[in-house]
């Protein structure tokens, strides 16, 4: 009988202890959050600042939601169409490439200057080399010929990171061998892509390259560099006023004056559409600052910066603003006539071309959209 009660207060301590021990885990278990247990919702995103906060943040929002379902949420955030918020978008690219592999590139949505499609070649190109980008390009091509053209960009800058900042010539030499693995390769916007990761050169670990191609006394240099081939030097020109710009501290009138001291026709206007796209996100989505900074260009120049302006605006996802200055510049057949351009270019589907061709003011215009 004593047995028999020691035991089964053995058990009632027992059973005790195992409710308690119960209630701990329960009570830790509601105190404790993980990162996919917070919810995260896109004005966290858009209310930080800091760009390494943001990628957690949409880091985890993938994760919760699903790239695609990400993606729409940040192309309707209200984000400034930027480089900051390109570079955030990166990380999409990043993710897909991470959990599906090449075929993640079919999740990818054509927001923010192609920058999912960005991100996503970057991590091919240092995962295996020149040698995976044949079915990355092929898959591209099937987006439209505008994607194919990020993805050649996306490339460039790629084969910098890979082959180290110091070897500018040997990534240009790849970006040459991809007209063979691929038909009709953007060979230009590959050269583009190089050249623009050598401005930026972070990818050694966050600070710029030591190795990169730049001169904190030059703001001509690497183009002015004789060992670059002639064949480079436009798509050096492209991203040179990103460094001018720097160089004069802002002072657009100075930067322009380095453009228009080009000897080079085509290097020329290649130079001013670059600090045009410089002036880009300086503009904060603004009309009136878009006419403002355009204006401290030589006279000549001030409607081609506007409307390469306008083409930037577009291909970034703003379906407002190149509308409206197309209907304000005094040089409306040239801006009409580009936006037809590149609406046919970027519209994947008639009822894409349909929409953007009908917001067109001019009747005129709207109607050779449509054809």
């Amino acid at each position: 009988m004593y047995k028999s009660n020691l035991l089964m207060k053995n058990l009632r301590t027992i059973f005790t202890i195992l409710i308690l021990i119960g209630v701990v885990l329960i009570v830790n278990q509601a105190n404790f959050e993980s990162p996919l247990d917070k919810k995260i919702s896109i004005n966290e995103i858009t209310s930080e600042s800091n760009l390494d906060e943001q990628v957690k943040l949409y880091q985890k929002l993938i994760e919760q939601v699903g790239p695609l379902e990400a993606q729409e949420q940040l192309q309707k955030s209200g984000l400034p169409f930027d480089g900051q918020s390109h570079l955030l978008n990166h990380t999409v690219g990043d993710f897909l490439y991470e959990k599906y592999g090449p075929s993640g590139l079919a999740f990818c949505r054509d927001y923010f200057l192609s920058s999912c499609y960005h991100g996503f070649v970057i991590r091919v190109v240092g995962d295996k080399g020149i040698d995976g980008l044949k079915d990355v390009m092929e898959n591209c091509w099937q987006k439209g010929g505008h994607v194919a053209i990020q993805c050649a960009h996306s490339i460039g800058h790629g084969f910098l990171a890979w082959v180290g900042y110091k070897y500018l010539l040997q990534a240009l030499a790849y970006c040459d061998q991809m007209t063979q693995k691929s038909p009709n390769f953007p060979l230009y916007n590959c050269h583009d892509g190089v050249f623009m990761e050598n401005i930026w050169a972070v990818h050694d670990g966050g600070e710029r390259s030591p190795f990169a191609w730049l001169k904190d006394d030059d703001p001509i240099y690497p183009c002015n560099e004789p060992k670059i081939p002639y064949q480079y030097i436009r798509a050096c020109w492209s991203n040179q006023p990103t460094i001018s710009y720097r160089f004069f501290q802002g002072e657009l009138a100075r930067a322009g004056q380095v453009c228009e001291k080009i000897t080079d026709p085509d290097h020329k206007v290649t130079c001013f559409d670059g600090l045009a796209r410089q002036i880009h996100p300086l503009t904060k989505g603004s009309l009136d600052e878009t006419f403002r900074m355009c204006s401290f260009m030589p006279n000549e120049w001030i409607d081609p910066c506007i409307i390469s302006i306008t083409k930037a605006f577009f291909s970034v996802g703003d379906r407002i603003i190149p509308y409206q200055i197309c209907g304000r510049i005094l040089s409306k057949e040239k801006c009409f006539s580009e936006l037809v351009g590149i609406i046919k270019a970027y519209a994947t589907n008639d009822q894409d071309k349909r929409e953007w061709c009908e917001k067109i003011g001019d009747p005129s215009w709207a109607r050779s959209c449509l054809l």
